[in-house]
């Protein structure tokens, strides 16, 4: 079963939100909980089955990169803007990312907790990865779909953009804005997505194609 299909099976059975979690170091309650443990056990078979683990950003970094370090990042072609993707491990190069037939959610506000993202990543694929454009992201949540890239190849990508390059995204590839609000209602209308035919990203720089 393909790894981002963990969030699929989540909406469906409602049982968490993520395979797996990335813990701050900060979060000392969990550590002295301690390190690796399992989520309780439901004794509900299809619950158990996919409680997730929790890991500390020790053991996430130890992993690989999500990406072929010879991989190429390509042509920096289309409509560029000026703001790039908010984490290395968003990249699919060592150059930066390269995806193909993404769906781009814009929201125009914050982005403060994985839940927010639930139905969004519902929407994602290895044909059409996800990509999220926000006035800004709970680092949270930056940390763990970073988390959830490295671990699982999740396919997402995550940028934080101003006013003018988020409008301007959202007319390029015929997204509708969502809000906050948007957001936290689990409103996802198909035409909130934008499309494109390519998406190049570095951590400062951002190319859209969309023909």
């Amino acid at each position: 079963m393909p790894a981002w299909s963990w969030f699929a099976i989540a909406l469906t059975v409602g049982v968490g939100l993520l395979a797996l979690a990335a813990t701050a170091d900060r979060r000392s309650s969990r550590r002295r909980a301690g390190v690796g443990v399992p989520a309780p056990r439901r004794d509900v078979p299809d619950v158990d089955r996919h409680v997730p683990r929790y890991v500390t950003q020790h053991e996430i970094d130890a992993l690989p990169r999500p990406y072929d370090p010879d991989a190429g990042l390509g042509p920096r072609t289309g409509e560029g803007f000026r703001f790039g993707h908010a984490h290395a491990d968003f990249a699919t190069a060592p150059a930066g990312a390269d995806l193909r037939d993404p769906l781009i959610l814009v929201v125009d506000g914050a982005v403060t907790s994985m839940r927010e993202l639930l139905a969004p990543l519902g929407a994602a694929t290895a044909e059409h990865p996800l990509v999220v454009v926000a006035a800004s992201l709970h680092p949270e949540v930056i940390q763990t779909l970073a988390a959830n890239r490295r671990a699982l190849r999740l396919p997402v990508l995550a940028a934080v953009a101003d006013a003018r390059d988020r409008r301007r995204l959202a007319e390029l590839t015929g997204g509708e804005e969502l809000t906050e609000a948007d957001l936290r209602a689990g409103y996802l209308p198909e035409a909130a997505f934008g499309r494109a035919q390519r998406w190049t990203s570095t951590a400062t720089r951002t190319w859209v194609t969309t023909s």
